[in-house]
């Protein structure tokens, strides 16, 4: 019950963020916020792939299956905090709604970091039900960290997630010249530590 509950209340936080999507278009006449709903769609990805992996039987999977289907769930996952960037936007608009349009991006944002933290707690529980606690705790906040430098890359290097599979050589050299960039460890660095405490405060009051 509290499963389906917890479906249902996602459920509908999408079709809010959907609705206040169509009032700023009735209000406006305007699709600009059009890349909030491809955002939204993405970050909702890694968080369908996590809930689809834990219904498996992690006993039986083979590791080698589990690890492939991990990978890809980490290629998307940086597309669900992704969304807290999309605030650079408001600077580009002229609607005098500002207020409806400061609370759209932030709802959107917030829609994107709950997929991030519930999809990775999700993986984090079944780690540590293939392997260990300990295997669980290191990888995850890995995955913080890693979703920091995604955002980086995606917002400033404006690199996809399916660049990995369709243009993985660019990605790498992208991604190694980006080393040289001090933005790349303040984005990095700055949007990890963020997601890391998020993650931290959400699995102790789970477990309280």
């Amino acid at each position: 019950m509290r499963h389906l509950k917890k479906i249902s209340n996602i459920h509908f936080l999408i079709l809010f963020c959907l609705l206040l999507f169509v009032v700023r278009v009735k209000l406006t006449s305007s699709l600009f916020f059009g890349f909030l709903l491809w955002n939204l769609f993405l970050a909702i990805v890694p968080y369908a792939i996590s809930s689809k992996v834990k219904k498996l039987n992690i006993k039986e999977i083979s590791k080698p299956k589990l690890i492939s289907l991990l990978f890809v769930w980490l290629i998307f996952l940086p597309n669900a905090p992704y969304i807290i960037t999309d605030f650079v936007h408001l600077h580009h608009i002229k609607s005098t709604l500002i207020g409806l349009d400061l609370f759209i991006i932030f709802t959107y944002a917030s829609t994107g970091l709950l997929f991030t933290i519930i999809s990775l707690f999700d993986v984090y529980k079944i780690i540590k039900q293939k392997w260990n606690l300990k295997y669980a705790n290191y990888f995850s906040y890995a995955v913080t960290f890693l979703c920091g430098f995604g955002i980086y890359l995606g917002r400033f290097l404006r690199l996809n997630s399916w660049d990995i599979f369709t243009s993985p050589i660019t990605v790498l050299k992208k991604s190694m010249y980006s080393f040289n960039d001090a933005r790349t460890w303040l984005v990095t660095f700055g949007f990890g530590i963020f997601i890391y405490l998020l993650f931290s405060i959400w699995k102790t009051q789970i477990k309280s």
